[in-house]
């Protein structure tokens, strides 16, 4: 804080001193350039006088007359020029470029002009630069002076407030303010004082919330997971297993999400990502999201290879993944397809379907919160929260193309390997399997056999 005080302190007297001085050296050349010429003109009548004298009376101008003129100035090296007819007579250094003349014609024709060399005029200038350059160092002095005491004066207030406001950050406990005879920061350690109260309270009531919140969504789940397990248990129909099934796996990740979402804000450390199968996870989404796009009259296609695993967390990558999926059933049109490219360094799952896109004006914004289309219903936190579940994995969300609409979640490829369900290595599509082979799903604990054909959920 006192450096800025400092260099703000410094810049508004250096200001001064270039408004005040430029202005004051330029007046002050040109008044010792009106003297010059002044104590010029002066020595051009004396001259003058002199020669007419010496032309009434019939004799000759000469040098020596000239250079007692010359020799009469003290200060100024001057030089002085006479023509008369086809005579001209010279007396003094020679004047150089830039050196200040001044002429007149005498009423026997002679042609006077005096010089006044230009290092004669910076002589004569040099001093009053020095004058300014002495007040404006003295201003800078005294500028910096008052600058290190007001800088000390306010630094110290607000080193006390930021100590102040770390120990309310950190929950130690807290005296009472001591003025500091400054105004406006005793008027923010007041305040800041009461949004500490403020924010001790709502944190103790969003954390009795969370709490509460955690005891009502989990008897439910509970519950629904036990009426499910029994429905697996007993039910002779193979679809009614299945979808059973699905419905578990949908609840046990609605039940992680939850437990993420309560624990979040008590967490100071970001989550440790692992390796993650896609084509587990895309399995997964297949499964839920078919029915929903056949009752639409759309199609849900997902190619992924037979080896592609990613570094990152499997909840939240469920959540973006089924975030967009949900968002091209919604708003976008015709087929939704869901596509894996990978290397040995990164991975990149591409979703796209073929609607009118995304309006250029939103294409900037669509991952901004509250941002949503004009004709949506949604809040616009989806695709935020997607990106940022994303980012928290070391990967990142991107908008490829705005038409067709089509997403790029970017990840980091893992070594993993997964059994071979057919397909090429390129980008084999889930739910097209040899004909007689046996899909072996594992869900909460049991192994469930599906026979090839019999696939409810190829897409």
């Amino acid at each position: 804080m006192w450096q800025r005080v400092l260099q703000a302190t410094l810049i508004t007297v250096v200001l001064s001193v270039l408004l005040l001085g430029i202005p004051l050296g330029w007046s002050w050349l040109n008044l010792n350039r009106q003297e010059l010429y002044s104590e010029a003109n002066r020595i051009l009548d004396t001259v003058r006088i002199d020669t007419e004298e010496r032309l009434s009376e019939d004799r000759p101008i000469d040098e020596a007359m000239l250079q007692q003129r010359v020799d009469e100035q003290l200060d100024l090296n001057i030089a002085i020029e006479v023509k008369v007819d086809d005579l001209t007579v010279r007396a003094g250094d020679p004047p150089g470029e830039g050196a200040i003349e001044v002429r007149t014609l005498g009423t026997n024709g002679q042609e006077i002009t005096v010089f006044i060399p230009q290092s004669d005029v910076r002589a004569h200038t040099a001093s009053a630069w020095v004058l300014i350059a002495v007040a404006a160092l003295s201003a800078l002095s005294i500028g910096v002076s008052v600058a290190l005491w007001q800088a000390q004066r306010i630094s110290m207030p607000l080193a006390r407030l930021s100590r102040r406001a770390e120990e309310m950050g950190g929950g130690r406990a807290r005296g009472p303010w001591k003025p500091s005879g400054i105004s406006e920061i005793d008027d923010v350690a007041e305040e800041l004082a009461r949004s500490g109260a403020m924010l001790t309270e709502r944190l103790e009531a969003e954390s009795r919330l969370a709490s509460d919140a955690s005891h009502q969504l989990r008897t439910p789940l509970t519950a629904l997971s036990m009426r499910l397990d029994e429905i697996l248990a007993t039910s002779s129909e193979e679809w009614v297993r299945e979808e059973a099934r699905i419905s578990l796996e949908q609840i046990d990740r609605l039940t992680e999400v939850v437990h993420d979402l309560i624990n979040a804000p008590r967490s100071s450390q970001r989550r440790t990502p692992g390796v993650v199968e896609l084509r587990t996870v895309l399995t997964q989404q297949s499964e839920e999201w078919s029915p929903a796009y056949r009752r639409a009259g759309r199609e849900l296609r997902i190619q992924v290879p037979r080896t592609a695993a990613v570094w990152g967390s499997q909840g939240p990558l469920t959540q973006v993944i089924a975030t967009l999926i949900e968002n091209a059933l919604a708003h976008g049109g015709g087929r939704t397809l869901v596509k894996v490219r990978r290397n040995d360094h990164s991975t990149v799952i591409e979703v796209s379907d073929e609607g009118r896109g995304i309006d250029p004006e939103l294409g900037s914004r669509i991952f901004e919160r509250s941002v949503s289309g004009r004709s949506s219903t949604g809040t616009g936190v989806g695709l935020a929260l997607a990106r940022t579940l994303v980012e928290d994995d070391g990967g990142r969300l991107e908008l490829l193309t705005e038409s067709p609409a089509t997403f790029g979640v970017f990840l980091i490829s893992a070594p993993g390997d997964e059994p071979d369900l057919g397909g090429d290595e390129d980008g084999g599509e889930l739910g097209r399997l040899p004909q007689g082979s046996v899909v072996r799903r594992r869900s909460r604990g049991r192994t469930v056999r599906t026979p090839a054909g019999q696939d409810p959920h190829a897409t």
